[in-house]
């Protein structure tokens, strides 16, 4: 029930950020310049597999950021998943008496 509690925090959060960020720039610009340059890049992961996009000046650093951080989030997720076998095959072959 804590894990779902969190999920639901996680994703509130993450929702917050977006219309945070939508918004960030007409916060932030003066009423006399009307220019402003926008850069954003992101991943999303299917499966196993990192689709990664990205748009605007800087979007080749951040590209590279978004890449790394979802190869991290692929490789923690395969650690988990092998951890969580481990302990299931642990459990199941323990026989009580």
């Amino acid at each position: 029930m804590k894990l779902f509690k969190l999920g639901l925090v996680l994703i509130f959060a993450g929702i917050a950020l977006i219309f945070i960020t939508a918004l960030l720039p007409l916060l932030l610009v003066g009423f006399e310049t009307r220019e402003v340059n926008i850069t954003s890049a992101g991943c999303i992961i299917v499966f196993f597999i990192p689709v990664c996009f990205g748009v605007g000046e800087h979007a080749q650093q951040l590209l590279l950021l978004a890449v790394i951080l979802a190869i991290i989030l692929v490789a923690l997720i395969a650690l988990l998943n092998m951890w969580i076998l481990k302990t299931l095959k642990k459990s199941t072959s323990t026989i009580y008496v």
